[in-house]
C-alpha cells in the first residue's frame, strides 16, 4: 500500500493526471448510503446548499454543519458533477496557528481539517482522495492564500468561520465567480473573535439586506438540531443552561 501511494505521488509531481477507474467509482458508489437528512433543518440545509451560490450555517456543535456539504460536494465530485473542492478555515485557534505545525502546507492544513477528512474518504474511498489530492481536485489553502484568487467552478468550504473577522468574510465572498458555490459554517458560540465574528456580521447582513437569492442562511439553535450523540447534546444542554445563569 504504501509502494502504491508513493508511486501514485511519484506520478503527480511528473505530471501526469491520476484517473480513477470507473468501475471502482462504480463499486464505492454502490457500498455508500445515500445522504439523507436526519431533522427538517437539516433538509432545509440541503436545500440552500443545492440552490444558493453563498450558504451560511451557524449553530451548536453536532449539527451536521460541516458533514452535509463535505459529503455532498465529495458526491458531486466522484461523479463528475463539479470539478474542485477548496477547503479553508481561519488561522485563529486557541492553541496553535497553522505555521506551528511540522511539515508541508497540505499537511499543516490536515491536522486542522481532521473534521473533513473521514468524510472524504468515506464518500471517495481513501485511495480516491489521494489521488484527488495529487491531482488538486481537492485542495486545503490557508485563507491567506485564498484571499487572492478568483475562483471558478469550485466549491468551497469554510470551516470554523466563526473565526473569521468582517473583512476576511467579505474578501472570501468576493472571491467567488462563475459556477462556483461558498458555505460558510461555524458556531459562534465557540468563536475566539467574540462579538466580532464575521459569521456573526454576515449572517445579520444577509438578513437586513434581504440577500435571498443569492445566499442561503440556517441556524441550527436548537438543541434537537444536535445529531452527534446524546452525550454532546446532553453537555451542550448543561452549558447553555450554565450561560443563562451566567456561570463561566
Amino acid at each position: 500500500m504504501k509502494q502504491a501511494r508513493n508511486t501514485r505521488k511519484s506520478r503527480a509531481s511528473q505530471g501526469e493526471e491520476l484517473i480513477i477507474k470507473d468501475k471502482f467509482l462504480q463499486e464505492r458508489a454502490a457500498n455508500l448510503k445515500p445522504i439523507n437528512p436526519m431533522t427538517a433543518k437539516q433538509r432545509v440545509y440541503m436545500d440552500l446548499i443545492n440552490t444558493k451560490p453563498v450558504v451560511v450555517a451557524t449553530g451548536y456543535a453536532g449539527t451536521a454543519k460541516t458533514y452535509l456539504p463535505t459529503a455532498m460536494a465529495a458526491d458531486l465530485l466522484r461523479t463528475g458533477k463539479i470539478k474542485k473542492i477548496i477547503v479553508t478555515r481561519p488561522a485563529v485557534s486557541s492553541s496553535k496557528s497553522v505555521g506551528y505545525f511540522k511539515g508541508s502546507e497540505i499537511e499543516k492544513m490536515s491536522v486542522w481539517l481532521n473534521s473533513v477528512i473521514p468524510i472524504f474518504n468515506e464518500r471517495l474511498g481513501p485511495a480516491a482522495f489521494e489521488i484527488a489530492l495529487a491531482n488538486k481536485s481537492i485542495e486545503f489553502i490557508p485563507l491567506e492564500v485564498i484571499k487572492g484568487m478568483s475562483i471558478n467552478d469550485a466549491w468551497v468550504l469554510s470551516e470554523e468561520s466563526s473565526d473569521l473577522t468582517k473583512e476576511e468574510v467579505t474578501k472570501l465572498v468576493t472571491r467567488m465567480g462563475r459556477n462556483s458555490k461558498l458555505i460558510l459554517s461555524g458556531d459562534i458560540r465557540q468563536s475566539e473573535l467574540a462579538g466580532e465574528s464575521g459569521l456573526l456580521w454576515i449572517s445579520d447582513f444577509v438578513k437586513r439586506h434581504n440577500l435571498s437569492k443569492n445566499f442561503g442562511f440556517v441556524d441550527f439553535n436548537d438543541i434537537n438540531d444536535i445529531v452527534r450523540s446524546d452525550s454532546v447534546r446532553e453537555f451542550i444542554v448543561a452549558l447553555v443552561r450554565d450561560e443563562k445563569k451566567g456561570i463561566k
